[in-house]
């Protein structure tokens, strides 16, 4: 068992020396975690470096401070790696791998937008009548997906900066008039 452990950190710390700029994230249960944070700690204190152990809580996950929280916080910086692993639990096996199927009849999520697909988990959420022949499964799905992991799966889908194409999210944007299914005002 401590060869293992320090075998895996052996490998964490030498990575982490080659590549300074990136973070890594290991996820470790009881006793093993334990020692490892440990571990971790005191390699750290040794050696001058910096380490943060996250103890029941997830450091992906973005912290919404938003009085009014309705969809996606355009400004916020979602986790790659949190919305892979919750796309790939949640979303895959319907909407494949590479987000490519497309399902009741609708687009594939590879072909649309952030905003596309923020506005239609908004309007699953909202609007019974919204969406195709699968739309009782979305609906359910929807209301499940926090925003925060909805932001996520978008970061992982449509790239970290997928909502930077608007110019400015603090002006007054003009209103479409356009009625389609499960249209908003934002």
């Amino acid at each position: 068992m401590k060869k293992i452990l320090s075998l895996s950190l052996a490998c964490f710390f030498g990575v982490g020396a080659f590549a300074a700029s990136e973070v890594y994230y290991i996820r470790a249960n009881g006793e093993f975690g334990k020692q490892l944070s440990q571990m971790a700690k005191d390699y750290a204190k040794n050696n001058n470096a910096h380490v943060d152990v996250f103890v029941d809580e997830d450091p992906r996950v973005f912290k919404d401070t938003r009085i009014i929280k309705s969809g996606v916080d355009r400004k916020g910086r979602y986790s790659v790696s949190l919305g892979k692993e919750v796309y790939m639990k949640d979303c895959a096996s319907c909407h494949g791998q590479a987000a490519e199927k497309r399902m009741g009849g609708l687009p594939a999520l590879k072909d649309m937008s952030a905003e596309d697909i923020e506005d239609s988990m908004i309007s699953y959420r909202n609007d019974t009548e919204f969406g195709g022949s699968m739309r009782s499964v979305m609906q359910t799905k929807a209301r499940a997906l926090s925003n925060n992991n909805l932001g996520a799966i978008i970061a992982y889908l449509k790239g970290k900066n997928a909502f930077a194409s608007e110019e400015n999210l603090d002006e007054n944007r003009p209103v479409s008039t356009e009625k389609k299914q499960g249209s908003y005002l934002r």
